[in-house]
Order: structure tokens, then sequence, then C-alpha cells
């Protein structure tokens, strides 16, 4: 029997929970958060999937009420970015841990990147961060249309949470770009600071843009009102790539095809079947899609930094850590 943990029950936490009973193989879960409401509710959520459950799945407050000589061989941490670093430390402490997955943005602190880091190695385990579009199937398919090439790569879109988005847009760039190489322009975002749906962190509209080393571009536009859907477009000089997700659908145009349009279907999976997929690989012992955490601090940063300088250049208040989750 394979045991998995998963720190947070929360909104993410509790799809990564629902994943877990259609993984083949029987599992032993343990499910930690510090609310009880949590607990409740992610309880609900897997209980509502229809299945046959083999599983064995318990509740708890705190780690410290899991026997200490548990050897987990996946922990998915799903908290938010301002309390993700403690149990992770207390994680990697107590228990034998062979895979860490890591929900994004990863901490709030710069210096808590290379402290993770080191305790990983110290402890010599595999982790992975959960930007998963490299593991949805077309985005990871085009990336042969445009490696080794220079390439621009646009999203534009109202109200679709812009910093939380962003991490998951360059990372997908910088797997199609094989590189982590880059620099973030804040220049064009609006000043107003807006307050997250999540107490206590906050996002922005407006414009950001990156550039690789190789010339590589992204511009990402998220308008502070109306309701027009996010559409992303990836194009270089032989192929013109439009994804409308919120319609399902996908338009490529190609050069070798006189660049004539063919639209495809294209459905964006949920957390809670992504998560089967991931879970079954790395228990298969097969290499996953997600970014390997080291990599995925290297995009990080780059990001974090702009934007706490962009705040901070144009906020009363002045913040020591990213206020980003």
């Amino acid at each position: 029997m394979k045991t998995i943990c998963i720190i947070g029950a929360g909104q993410l936490g509790s799809r990564h929970l629902q994943a877990l009973k259609n993984v083949s193989k029987v599992l032993r879960v343990y499910v930690v958060d510090p609310f009880e409401q949590s607990l409740k509710v992610a309880k609900e959520r897997y209980d509502v999937i229809e299945k046959v459950d083999t599983n064995e799945v318990s509740y708890h407050t705190s780690l410290s009420e899991i026997d200490s000589n548990t050897t987990f061989d996946i922990a998915i941490v799903a908290t938010t970015s301002n309390v993700r670093k403690a149990p992770t430390v207390e994680l990697v402490k107590n228990f034998n841990v062979d895979v860490i997955v890591f929900e994004k943005l990863l901490f709030q602190h710069k210096e808590d990147y290379s402290e993770i880091l080191t305790l990983l190695k110290e402890h010599n385990i595999k982790a992975y961060v959960n930007c998963c579009m490299r593991m949805m199937s077309f985005y990871n398919e085009i990336k042969s249309d445009f490696q080794n090439t220079k390439f621009n790569y646009t999203v534009s879109g109202s109200q679709y949470g812009l910093v939380t988005n962003l991490i998951h847009y360059i990372d997908h760039m910088s797997y199609l770009n094989n590189s982590t190489d880059y620099v973030g322009d804040s220049k064009f975002l609006d000043t107003e600071i807006i307050e997250s749906k999540r107490k206590g962190f906050y996002e922005l509209t407006g414009t950001y843009q990156v550039r690789f080393q190789n010339g590589t571009q992204g511009t990402f536009t998220c308008y502070p009102e109306g309701d027009s859907p996010a559409v992303i477009q990836i194009f270089n000089d032989k192929i013109h790539i439009i994804s409308k997700e919120t319609e399902g659908k996908v338009c490529i145009s190609k050069s070798e095809n006189n660049w004539n349009w063919e639209e495809i279907d294209f459905n964006i999976p949920y957390q809670s079947q992504l998560t089967t997929i991931l879970v079954d690989e790395i228990l298969k012992g097969e290499e996953c899609s997600l970014p390997f955490y080291e990599e995925s601090m290297k995009i990080h940063l780059p990001l974090l930094d702009s934007l706490l300088d962009f705040v901070n250049s144009v906020s009363e208040d002045k913040f020591n850590k990213y206020p980003f989750t």
C-alpha cells in the first residue's frame, strides 16, 4: 500500500484528495489541515466521487497526530503561500518523504526558496511544483513547434487573476523555450492594488511583459472590468495558435498549410483529474511533466521580485514579502 499526505485541505487540497480515489493503486491517505471545517468539506468532496473506495483515508489537524515512523511516497503541500514553509519544514524533518508536490505560488519570503531547496537536497527528496499546463496534452505536444525558435506568447482577458496565473504562463513559456533565463517588466501594470478573494493577499491588473534571453517575448494583459474571456496566443514564423479555453477550442494555422485555420476541441482537465495522472506516474517510477522545484524557483523569483518592486513603488504600504498566493 502506497502512502500519501495532503497538507492543506482547502480549495486545491480537496481537489487533490478527490483525485486520489481514482488512482490505480490502493492508498493510505493522511489529510492535514488545522481547520476542522476544511477537513469536513474535503471529506464531503472525497465521498461524493462515485467509485468503490479501497483507500484508507484519515483526517488530522496536525502532522504531530501521525506516527513519525510513517514514510510518505508522495506529499502534496497545498497550503497558501504565507504558511507553506512551516509545515514543509516539519514534514521533512519528522518523516521520510520520497516526493513532494508543491502548489504555487511557492512562498512569500525570498529566503524561503533557497532554504527549502537546501532542505530538500539534504534529505534527498525529489520535488515538483504544480505548474500544470505542462501536463495538459495539447500544451505539452506543441513543444516541438516552438523549441529552438523565437516566439511570442500573449494572454488577454478580464479579471482572470493576473498574478496567480502569470506563473503558469511564464512556466509554460519556459517549458517551450527550454530556458528559465528571463526578465520581467511591470511598468505597464495598473497602479491600483486589488485585494484578492483570499484575505490578506493582493492582485494586479494591466499588462506585464517578459523577455527571454533568446528574444522570446510574453505579454499578459488583464482588464480590471468586463467579462472578456482569457485568450492565449502563441506564435512564431511557422505556426500561430489561439487557445480559447472557455470554449474548449484551439485554432491552429501553419505555414506548411498555407496558413489555413484548423479548429480542434481542447478541454481543460480539472485538478481532480490531473492529480490522478500525476500520482499514478510518480508511483510507477515515471518522471512526471511538472517542473522540478529548483527549476520553478528560478521562474518564480524574477516574477515575484519585479512585482514586489512595483507594488512598493505605487502603494503607501511597503511590503517586505511577496503579498500574493
